[in-house]
């Protein structure tokens, strides 16, 4: 069982949830371990990743299946180097773990440039298309560039899967493991701080990613909520690029441009991390209500604390675990389910540390630093 995953140790100063460099395309496969290679890619401090769960939410998920070869080769590629897919890896390596249990080695390849990188993706694709994988498993960065690159793919004989965020239907893709309901993540958090906030005041959104599938369908489910609250305002939307920097940086100006402000909507894993330090910085904890995605440390302890009123977690977990079982399957021209839902929760404070204990075990209180 080899696990590979790329990294640079120059860039490693921004790590946690959105870690900065530059991408261009991907490196070539190596034989095993964890490398350095190249400088488009970097890698999370330890303590970041969220490792502590060790089941699936979905117990009654078929694990009994045998697979027809004895080594499979898998090629992974995601939007971005976040901390938000290691969740999804440590259901991968889970799964990889249970195969080779079984006698089944998985060799698998994993990832992700320092920033979206749109063009990135499909290079990486190519690339690995000339290298032997029996599969290539992709996180969609913007379906309309990225489906050509599967299609191109499968039309040389690779199956192709999607997974984590967001799908791409109209291509030529196997199958999907992950969230299929973007929007209703933002209708539900957009109606949850609606509410707290009494259905009335100002309200701005913090956005990631400018066209990333799930980022845009959360952003909708917000706009479209919000307009059944009469008596609330949306006083600004910023992008933030999935930077923590950039989030604190445009909060901190909203809470010098909008004294009033009443709540803050976020579409990602970094916002809601960025959004929280501002206001907590200036000591409006509790008084603006924010919202955000997913499991990020410092986001479940801002939730703790009351500085977050509530995240919406994605189940990144059973997406990896997922992902091997269905890629096996795939590649032994078995046939999956076409889409694979895992579904999200709402988490507030009263849940916050089952959430940490969780997802992150032992590094519950290791180095969180914000910044």
């Amino acid at each position: 069982m080899r696990k590979k995953l790329l990294s640079v140790a120059t860039a490693a100063l921004l790590a946690v949830s959105l870690l900065a460099g530059c991408a261009s395309s991907a490196p070539a496969a190596t034989s095993s371990g964890t490398k350095t290679e190249g400088t488009n890619s970097v890698v999370a401090k330890a303590g970041d990743s969220a490792t502590g769960k060790t089941d699936l939410a979905d117990q009654k998920f078929d694990t009994s299946y045998t697979p027809k070869k004895k080594s499979y080769k898998i090629y992974c590629t995601y939007k971005n180097i976040h901390s938000w897919y290691d969740a999804i890896k440590a259901g991968v390596d889970a799964a990889v773990k249970d195969m080779d249990a079984k006698g089944v080695t998985v060799d698998y390849e994993w990832y992700g440039p320092a920033e979206p990188n749109a063009v990135d993706q499909v290079n990486s694709i190519e690339t690995a298309v000339g290298q032997g994988y029996d599969l290539i498993a992709v996180d969609v960065n913007q379906p309309e560039t990225t489906a050509k690159a599967i299609d191109a793919a499968v039309e040389k004989g690779i199956p192709v899967a999607t997974f984590a965020s967001s799908d791409v239907e109209n291509c030529k893709r196997s199958f999907f493991v992950g969230n299929t309901d973007n929007y209703g993540d933002g209708c539900t958090l957009a109606k949850a701080v609606c509410e707290k906030m009494g259905g009335k005041g100002q309200i701005a959104i913090l956005s990631g990613t400018m066209g990333a599938a799930s980022h845009e369908a959360r952003l909708k489910g917000f706009k479209d909520t919000i307009a059944k609250y009469p008596d609330i305002k949306i006083v600004d939307e910023q992008r933030d690029n999935d930077a923590v920097e950039k989030a604190i940086s445009i909060t901190e100006s909203w809470l010098q441009a909008y004294p009033d402000l009443g709540g803050i909507l976020c579409n990602n894993m970094s916002n809601p991390v960025g959004a929280c330090q501002a206001v907590k910085d200036a000591g409006k904890s509790g008084k603006i209500v924010i919202g955000g995605m997913d499991h990020d440390l410092r986001t479940l302890k801002y939730l703790k604390d009351g500085t977050l009123y509530v995240a919406q977690v994605q189940n990144c977990y059973d997406m990896g675990y997922k992902l091997i079982y269905n890629a096996i399957k795939t590649i032994d021209g078995e046939k999956v389910e076409e889409s694979t839902a895992v579904g999200s929760t709402s988490v507030y404070a009263a849940d916050a540390d089952k959430f940490i204990k969780m997802l992150y075990g032992d590094n519950a209180d290791a180095n969180t630093q914000s910044k």
